[in-house]
């Protein structure tokens, strides 16, 4: 007898008017919010996808626990310019100083695993519509990263280029190829604060949602090298169906 409360606690929570779950499929348009500790000379946003399962457990008639399983691919273009000074000596009295400039030119794709655990408070409710904020943690896992482009080096400042024409400021490639994919190693983990807010439609026997929501990472993405700091985020236009 004792083996049957748990199911039958289940059953009148499910029944309660108010104190019940809904769960059902979402899908989003995320935009790339990157932050790091290094200036890009360009960026270029490119739109993403996150879909999954969304479940959502009403506490009362304002308050509700919402969390999911998703899965977001977030894609950027960059271009990434270093200046270093440098210098040769020639014959032991002859010094050339100059700029060299590194150019990294790449795209950077990134695949999460996502489980958020929001709080979502209604603040305006009808018959017909219900508004609310959403609020809470995020934890991810990598899937998959791929960094892909190419690399340039560059001189500027050589003191014999005035002697064939060309300006001391012209820069001169020297070296090129592609991004060195072992150079940068990406974490497993992933965390963050999500904020956001929506409206829910009935529509059939569940609710139509629509909502924004805006994510901040806290956690370096990059594992190695340990000088360089990126931060996950973006911005989501999500709509689903909760049954």
């Amino acid at each position: 007898m004792r083996k049957l409360y748990p199911l039958l606690f289940i059953a009148l929570l499910w029944a309660q008017e108010g104190r019940r779950w809904q769960i059902g499929p979402q899908v989003a348009l995320n935009i790339p919010a990157y932050r790091g500790n290094k200036p890009v000379e360009k960026v270029a946003i490119l739109p993403g996808f996150t879909g999954g399962v969304q479940f959502r457990y009403a506490l009362s008639k304002r308050w509700a626990l919402r969390s999911g399983l998703y899965f977001s691919q977030r894609n950027t273009d960059y271009l990434v310019v270093e200046a270093t000074p440098g210098d040769t000596v020639i014959g032991g009295t002859l010094r050339d100083e100059y700029i060299v400039y590194i150019a990294v030119d790449g795209r950077l794709e990134i695949g999460h695993i996502e489980l958020p655990v929001l709080m979502e408070w209604n603040f305006l409710s009808s018959p017909a519509s219900r508004s609310y904020m959403l609020f809470g943690l995020h934890a991810g896992y990598l899937a998959f990263a791929r960094n892909y482009g190419k690399v340039q080096v560059s001189l500027e400042g050589l003191d014999f280029l005035p002697l064939f024409g060309f300006s001391p400021q012209t820069r001169v490639i020297v070296a090129e190829g592609p991004i060195d994919k072992d150079r940068i190693v990406f974490r497993r983990g992933d965390a963050g604060v999500w904020f956001g807010g929506g409206n829910a439609y009935p529509m059939g026997k569940g609710q139509m949602s629509f909502e924004i929501r805006a994510f901040f990472g806290l956690v370096n993405i990059f594992a190695e090298p340990k000088s360089d700091r990126l931060y996950n985020g973006s911005i989501m236009f999500m709509t689903g169906y909760a049954f």
